[in-house]
């Protein structure tokens, strides 16, 4: 199914939730025509935006979006519940608020998804393409909101299972996007690089391989998925 080079990585235990005052900035890779192929410029961190969702077509804030540009993003050596908002504060990975209108193409930025419609099937991550359902993240003052309306009544309600006011989870929309994966991907469970949780298969094609039945965190980047990190298998 995958000829992906995915030797990166594999699960975890849940770990704590960290402030998002202690969370490395995503890293830019300003790339244009003058760079060659290969090359890199020196990365700049990309601020959150304070005026809700991002601005530019791409998803990212104008501040790093112009005519004749990209941004080639990079996962900047989080664990997977340290990605940092990217939009509005309270929410993690890039802007929710077009989680339920955006359309057919995902904007570029970290988005968290899942994989698939929840079966696990194959054709659903290949070698040339990945069909994911986008949600949201929301943690500080806005997911203890969230999770107040929603759950304080009964936490143990079905809605509620796996949610908390510091990570409290929206699925707007349950549509399925195709988009395509790069040839490069890479990929991890809990985290690229050195892996928190040795334990978990970090082989795509298996049949428990975390993607399946996990969430995950994806980056697009000119459209092509470039990155994916799926969360720790829960004990």
């Amino acid at each position: 199914m995958l000829g992906l080079a995915a030797s990166l990585a594999a699960g975890c235990s849940t770990p704590p939730r960290l402030s998002t005052d202690t969370l490395t900035p995503l890293q830019v890779h300003d790339t244009t025509d003058s760079v060659p192929p290969g090359g890199d410029s020196t990365p700049t961190s990309l601020p959150p935006s304070t005026n809700g969702l991002p601005p530019s077509p791409t998803g990212l804030p104008s501040t790093v979006a112009s005519v004749g540009r990209h941004t080639k993003l990079k996962w900047g050596n989080w664990r997977f519940d340290q990605v940092p908002p990217l939009a509005i504060s309270s929410e993690r990975g890039t802007g929710c608020g077009s989680t339920g209108n955006i359309g057919e193409v995902i904007p570029d930025g970290v988005w968290n998804v899942l994989v698939g419609d929840g079966s696990g099937a194959d054709r659903f991550f290949t070698a040339t393409n990945i069909t994911v359902d986008v949600r949201c993240v929301y943690t500080g003052l806005i997911g203890q909101q969230r999770w107040n309306a929603a759950c304080a009544p009964d936490p143990a309600a079905q809605a509620c299972v796996g949610q908390s006011p510091g990570w409290f989870v929206v699925n707007a929309s349950r549509r399925l996007r195709t988009m395509p994966v790069s040839p490069s991907l890479t990929h991890g469970v809990g985290a690229l690089g050195t892996s928190p949780c040795p334990a978990a298969p970090n082989d795509l094609q298996a049949s428990n391989a975390p993607w399946r039945f996990m969430d995950s965190w994806i980056i697009v980047d000119v459209g092509i998925v470039t990155t994916v990190v799926s969360a720790c298998p829960t004990d």
